[in-house]
């Protein structure tokens, strides 16, 4: 939990938290951000680092109340308060190099983390300039702190009421024309920094942009804040948020942000048969005591939910064994001399005492013999790929199907008694040991430490523990109180956990092993940095990584939304392509969120692929559709950035590769098109780069992995270990914790005996000696009762934004902020048009509307250049929805507004435009300069009324929706002239 040491209000919408985080103070600098996440339900949001006080310990943000969780944060807690997580400092800091003239521009709320990278240049000797907008004076904060370290301060107001009229670029303009800068820093709303750009380029001055876009975990993990930098697409959380802001493609930017038992006869016949097993099995230690011929040929079969019904919801779908299941799976095992199972087993289970156990009837003894090995069973139980491991080399299954040795390590871990743990007992002086990440790795290797009596802490850049656990695998494959519980179990033995503590970013490697007193280090990360192909089309809003869409609805609670905070943005028709368990995990999610057909694009057969069998058969038997040998080529967008299919390429198997397997090989001319509206990547992760980056002298491999010793885990750095994905690359939830298991083995060694590298044996050594009020869509009260009631449910919420007039129907904005100009966004009511002004200003933009109609659907009619056509064509339908939308807003039907009034005001608009233009580029001049004329009309008529009566703001909600139509007609020419597809031209 963190405190709130400091609130303040600078305007009904602008308020500064400064938070006690000593951790984050001590390493944050300027440019950097944080994640922060109020409560349990509640989502994670970014929140750049406006302040911060190393001696003080407190971080300070200044933020703009405008979606659920910032109204929540202004309304609902102050000074003195606490809150859930946060997490930080995020972020590359700034680059701060001196030179000589640096101009730095807020726009807005942008000004507050602009305020640490003026200060630091300052402090470098550089000449600084600030400038910095406010809508009006009520706005305005921070003056007196920027006049301290600016050579010259220009503060901006939209209306005047302060300073210099007008937005921030037009002094920036004034500025770059008067005198040389070397650099220029802008921060705002993302037009605003798009603007700055465009502005600074003909000067050929470097421009630095902060892109705080939309996040989901801040640490590089999901691939959410993608963007386009100079061709190559980066993450804004971990390769920013500062960037170059002539390489960013922020049209492609714009369009992705727009963007879950029996008679008393049977119990004495059984006691009996225990009670020969006993004798058999303990009494007198026989093995072997069944023949094959003796057994039944086919393991029990595991209970599942019911393939239709299962595919709805998120319950789990394997059932798990009854105790009469388990007895006979368990019956099936012969107790072999030799057991090849337990070598088969990555973390070496004693699988034949468990299982004898297990048949007696002891669970509690079960449970020990796999505790002594795993303290995990009811996790690794659902998830582990036992028929590839222990299964695998059962003697059994040289003549029939082996034991189910998962299952029953699942049956034994749900039903068996829990165990009663205590803290071992610790020297005073006990060793210190951080564990980085809590996924498998960390979580084996810090168990199997505090059973030796070390004083263990697990450090987890997220809110909750579990890693992949929690993030990766869908709860109907393992239940979240099934991770709650296998948890509890490490913390009983005195293990500590700090979550929120990105490791490389609030504290480095070598600052836990100097700074804070720890003896040695495991780094635990995995290896979730997202993979994509750099394909045609990937960019679209709805193209996910697989880490992002299942983090949105595995950790974040997506599925339930709007109940919880984090959204789920997902069509009808999906496809997934990759065929491991990540890709049956996204297939079999997205069926359960509604979509109805759901495709898996794999690039060889069904025989390679690497999912589990299980996985496959559950996923095609919930509906799902298989397009086996066929590889992704690109995928197609609309002119809205909606994807609409993906174009995949015929395959065939050649020769083996590396792998062993058949390399798929393309067959020429053949292709396959999915319609779709969703594409989820499941190709396999990278390493993450954060701790690497920040630990000098830590060896990697060139797929930039850890290197690490196979048999203590060691790196080339003294004292620090390393396992589990971030070692091997993407693998199993067993092998992490065998390789967690190995690290404590190395740690202990090298603890114990001061010797480095630590000289371990390989093997398994014996660790243990043996209720919501108001709607969350629109913030309007609703009903109570028994059933729950949102108040806006059917209805589509509009806002408009109290800056630029704009309106938006729907109610997913980013942080509840204008998409046109980041500003402030109210909720409108249903605005009937009424009075004779209003009527007039509907009709007329009408007019506006149906002559531009008029005009493109001639210029279709009589061109016959196709791409000029087609431009035609899809301008006339533009207009058609912009009229469409404007009866939709209005509640007006356009028969009675045309006749109800005579005249046609707005046809100056269309002075001059005796006949179509005869080119593209100059249609879309023509069509640029129409709406200017439109939005000046507007505007015109709006300064002849009252300021704030209702006829004026229907007027300057028309002039924004020409702004609007402006911006959207640039950016289509522009990229057109780039020969990049846009929403008209595709």
């Amino acid at each position: 939990m963190y405190q709130i040491v400091h609130a303040e209000q600078f305007s009904p919408t602008t308020f500064l938290w400064e938070v006690f985080a000593p951790d984050v103070a001590r390493a944050a600098k300027p440019g950097q951000f944080v994640m922060l996440r109020l409560h349990e339900g509640g989502e994670r949001i970014p929140l750049t680092i406006a302040d911060f006080h190393r001696e003080r310990g407190t971080i300070t943000m200044v933020i703009q109340a405008l979606g659920k969780t910032t109204l929540e944060m202004r309304d609902n807690y102050g000074q003195g308060d606490w809150f859930q997580d946060f997490v930080g400092p995020l972020g590359i800091a700034t680059h701060i190099d001196g030179p000589e003239h640096v101009v730095l521009v807020g726009g807005g709320l942008g000004v507050a983390p602009v305020f640490p990278q003026l200060r630091a240049y300052k402090e470098a000797g550089c000449r600084t300039t600030g400038i910095i907008g406010f809508r009006n004076v009520d706005f305005i904060f921070w003056k007196d702190k920027f006049e301290q370290y600016c050579d010259e301060l220009i503060v901006c107001t939209d209306d005047g009421s302060f300073g210099k009229e007008g937005f921030v670029t037009v002094a920036l303009q004034e500025v770059l024309e008067a005198e040389k800068a070397d650099r220029v820093v802008a921060i705002g709303p993302m037009p605003m920094m798009a603007a700055c750009s465009d502005l600074t380029r003909p000067f050929g001055v470097e421009t630095i942009v902060s892109l705080n876009t939309i996040m989901v975990d801040g640490t590089g993990m999901c691939g959410s804040c993608r963007v386009t930098v100079d061709g190559d697409v980066k993450f804004a959380c971990v390769d920013g948020p500062d960037f170059d802001a002539h390489k960013v493609d922020f049209a492609e930017l714009k369009v992705r942000q727009r963007r879950f038992f029996s008679q008393e006869d049977r119990a004495s016949k059984d006691w009996d048969h225990v009670c020969n097993l006993t004798k058999l099995l303990v009494e007198q230690g026989k093995r072997n005591y069944k023949k094959f011929k003796d057994l039944p040929k086919e393991a029990r079969e595991m209970p599942e939910r019911d393939a239709v019904d299962r595919s709805t919801n998120f319950k789990e779908v394997n059932l798990g064994y009854t105790m009469e299941d388990a007895l006979f799976e368990a019956e099936r095992c012969i107790q072999c001399k030799k057991p090849f199972c337990i070598a088969g087993c990555p973390v070496g289970i004693d699988i034949p005492r468990f299982i004898r156990h297990l048949m007696l009837r002891d669970l509690a003894g079960a449970r020990d013999a796999i505790l002594e090995a795993n303290l995990f069973p009811s996790i690794c139980g659902r998830v582990c790929p036992q028929e590839s491991q222990c299964e695998a080399v059962c003697i059994l299954a040289k003549k029939m199907e082996p034991v189910a040795i998962g299952r029953l390590e699942r049956f034994v871990g749900d039903f068996a008694p829990p165990l009663q743990t205590s803290a071992v007992a610790r020297p005073k002086d006990a060793k210190k040991i951080a564990v980085v990440g809590s996924g498998p790795a960390g979580l084996a290797c810090a168990g199997d430490l505090a059973r030796k009596g070390y004083e263990v802490t697990v450090y987890e850049a997220l809110h909750v523990l579990g890693g992949v656990l929690r993030y990766g695998i869908p709860s109907f494959r393992l239940p979240r109180e099934t991770i709650t519980r296998e948890l509890r179990t490490l913390e009983e033995m005195g293990v500590r956990f700090e979550v929120n503590k990105v490791v490389g970013q609030t504290f480095t490697v070598p600052q836990l092993l100097d700074d804070m007193g720890y003896d040695a280090v495991f780094i635990g990360t995995g290896a979730g940095y997202p993979m994509f192909l750099g394909i045609e089309g990937e960019w679209a809003g709805r193209v996910y990584s697989a880490n992002e869409f299942l983090t949105r609805v595995n950790l974040m609670g997506g599925s339930k939304f709007p109940f919880e905070d984090t959204p789920v943005s997902l069509g009808n028709k999906v496809v997934v392509l990759g065929a491991g368990n990540t890709a049956m995990d996204c297939l079999r999610t997205s069926k359960r969120l509604g979509a109805t057909d759901v495709h898996c694009v794999y690039r060889r057969t069904e025989a390679e692929a690497p999912a589990r069998v299980e996985e496959v058969r559950h996923a095609r038997e919930e509906g799902i559709e298989f397009h086996f040998l066929r590889s992704p080529l690109r995928i197609d967008v609309d002119d809205k950035g909606n994807v609409t299919g993906i174009h995949c390429q015929v395959m065939k198997l050649g020769e083996p590769d590396a792998s062993g397997r058949r390399r798929p090989l393309p067959v020429e001319g053949e292709e396959l098109f999915i319609e779709c509206d969703t594409v989820i990547y499941a190709l396999g992760t990278r390493s993450n780069p954060i701790v690497p980056r920040s630990t000098p002298g830590l060896e990697l491999n060139k797929w930039n992995y850890i290197v690490a010793d196979d048999d203590s885990q060691a790196t080339s750095l003294q004292g620090v270990f390393a396992g589990g994905d971030i070692v091997t690359g993407g693998a199993t939830v067993i092998l992490a914790l065998g390789a967690g298991r190995r690290a404590a083995r190395g740690i202990d060694q090298y603890l114990r005996c001061g010797v480095w590298p630590p000289e371990v044996e390989g093997g398994l050594e014996d660790l243990t000696a043996r209720g919501v009020d108001s709607c969350p869509r629109c913030g309007g009260e609703i009903e109570t009762g028994e059933e729950a009631y949102v108040c806006c449910g059917g209805d589509t919420v509009s806002w408009r934004c109290d800056s630029c007039f704009n309106v938006s129907e729907g109610f997913a904005f980013p942080y509840g902020m204008c998409p046109s100009c980041g500003g402030n966004l109210v909720k409108r009511g249903a605005e009937a048009v009424v009075g004779e002004t209003a009527r007039t200003a509907i009709r007329q933009a009408f007019e506006v509307e149906l002559g531009a109609i008029a005009l493109y659907s001639q210029g279709a009619e009589v061109t016959e250049d196709p791409d000029l056509k087609g431009l035609f064509v899809r301008l006339a339908e533009m207009e058609q929805e912009h009229l469409e939308t404007l009866a939709a807003r209005y509640h007006v039907s356009m028969p009675d507004v045309i006749t109800d009034t005579a005249g046609f005001d707005a046809i100056s608009i269309y002075a001059g435009v005796e006949e179509p233009p005869d080119s593209v580029e100059a249609l879309f001049a023509l069509a640029i300069e129409l709406e200017k004329r439109a939005r000046d009309f507007f505007a015109a008529q709006a300064r002849a009324l009252p300021a704030d009566t209702a006829e004026w703001r229907l007027y300057r909600e028309l002039e924004a929706e020409e702004y609007e139509h402006i911006d959207l007609l640039v950016t289509e020419r522009q990229r057109m002239r780039e020969g990049k597809p846009g929403i008209l031209m595709g």
